[in-house]
């Protein structure tokens, strides 16, 4: 019996069970937030309104990122991430509101509760998925959290279609869709309540995470001070822009579904991209872990962004083709699964999808390659999270204008992407086989190698 206990309680507070707790939290929140903005217009008839109520999300997660994630060092990234799980509820309810009975107004409080709760559970998830695995699994454990995040696509997505089956024309998301997906959400906060503190964190090869300092309950003024030191880091700042901007274009996608398909149809094309997307995430974090293709980090974090690249040159190149082509037939086309344009149309979509969520997996991937602390990646990912929020605020007040076109969107997000490509390029050349080795200045990631027993006691991540 005893050892039948032992077992459990090494799975239960293993390395892999915490990327799959963190994946299927995901799943429940941002998630399903997703699966309803895949679904266009949040699953509304019109983009406009539920665009500016995301800019109002994404507002309020460029000021509090950082805050969470000071608060996650000074208290406990766990209870950040529970706390990360209140507030995705109420915005789904209203999204339902809004579609049954029309009330704005409560879309608009439940922007403001999403931008808190996703704030907080933006920062802590992206801290613990990329600080709690052993280095040499770091990869596929991200890409495992990642994919799940997709579950709630493709749950999504098949109610919807199910529901939809004949409906071969434009409109919204049936309300029921909506009950289904609250319902999955309710699952996030027991499912984060059982996340493992960092000192009862089992690892493989018998290490713990580790922090840049032995103090079990940092200060206010060490948060700020810590928080300083991380943001002046040069990885940092040439992270900046590809953070801000590789997922820019989402406010094009979720418009273009929404202007030239059918229900059914970009129902469908939401679905075909989720797995696909699924697939490249699995796919591409493996690949990251891999010693059969490249045998040093600094190689395989060049390689990877190239190879990312080389996705995204055919994915905006279709995207332009495809926009000219349908913005210029009239009237404006309702493209169904049966129409001889919908697999071109879709292709475009589907190529933004692999190269997204390939490009998200490795940008986590490549945080962990400059600095293995927990501490410090809380401090990273509030950052680079609140940069990324930015980014969303502003393509998404774009997208809230009925006065630009979507061409105009496409050529901003085309323009901004690009902008990125050589800060991104030199950033991947600065990865070194030790964690520190890129870091010169040192002071955040060279103080001690591991958390004294004591410390960790006083410290529930």
């Amino acid at each position: 019996m005893t050892g039948l206990w032992d077992m459990f309680h090494r799975w239960y507070r293993g390395t892999l069970y915490q990327a799959v707790i963190l994946g299927l939290i995901s799943f429940t929140q941002p998630g399903i937030w997703d699966a309803l903005n895949g679904l266009g217009a949040g699953g509304l008839a019109t983009p406009y309104f539920v665009n500016a109520s995301n800019v109002i999300t994404y507002v309020i997660m460029i000021v509090t990122c950082p805050i969470f994630a000071i608060a996650g060092n000074r208290f406990s990234l766990k209870w950040v991430l529970v706390a990360g799980t209140l507030g995705y509820v109420p915005y789904f309810a209203a999204l339902y509101c809004n579609s049954v009975f029309g009330t704005q107004w409560f879309l608009l409080l439940g922007s403001v509760t999403c931008g808190f709760s996703a704030a907080a559970l933006w920062v802590s998830e992206a801290a613990i998925a990329v600080g709690y695995p052993e280095i040499e699994n770091r990869g596929t454990y991200i890409g495992i959290w990642m994919a799940l995040n997709k579950l709630g696509s493709i749950i999504g997505n098949s109610i919807q279609l199910a529901l939809n089956i004949n409906n071969d024309h434009k409109g919204s998301i049936s309300p029921r869709t909506y009950l289904v997906l609250i319902g999955l959400s309710c699952a996030g906060l027991p499912l984060a309540l059982t996340i493992a503190p960092a000192d009862k964190l089992i690892r493989k090869d018998g290490t713990k995470p580790t922090f840049s300092s032995t103090e079990s309950k940092i200060t206010l003024k060490e948060g700020l001070k810590g928080f300083w030191k991380a943001t002046k880091q040069k990885y940092m700042l040439l992270l900046i822009p590809i953070f801000m901007t590789v997922r820019w274009s989402q406010t094009y996608q979720g418009n273009y579904l929404t202007e030239y398909f059918s229900v059914r149809g970009r129902t469908l094309a939401g679905f075909i991209q989720t797995v696909v997307g699924i697939v490249a995430t699995i796919l591409w974090g493996w690949l990251l872990d891999s010693k059969m293709l490249m045998k040093t980090k600094r190689r395989m974090a060049i390689v990877g962004w190239l190879a990312m690249l080389a996705v995204f040159v055919p994915q905006w190149v279709l995207n332009f083709v495809m926009q000219a082509r349908l913005q210029g037939q009239s009237p404006t086309p309702s493209l169904d699964i049966h129409d001889p344009d919908y697999g071109k149309a879709i292709a475009a979509y589907c190529l933004f999808g692999v190269g997204s969520q390939a490009s998200v997996v490795w940008t986590y991937w490549i945080l962990g390659t400059y600095d293995i602390h927990v501490d410090v990646l809380a401090y990273t990912t509030g950052i680079l999270r609140s940069v990324e929020s930015l980014g969303f605020a502003i393509a998404f007040g774009i997208g809230a204008s009925e006065n630009v076109s979507l061409m105009t969107n496409l050529i901003v997000a085309f323009v901004v992407f690009w902008v990125s490509v050589p800060f991104t390029t030199y950033a991947s050349c600065l990865v070194q086989e030790s964690p520190g080795d890129s870091c010169p200045e040192g002071d955040l990631t060279t103080k001690v190698p591991t958390v004294t027993e004591e410390a960790r006691d006083g410290r529930d991540v």
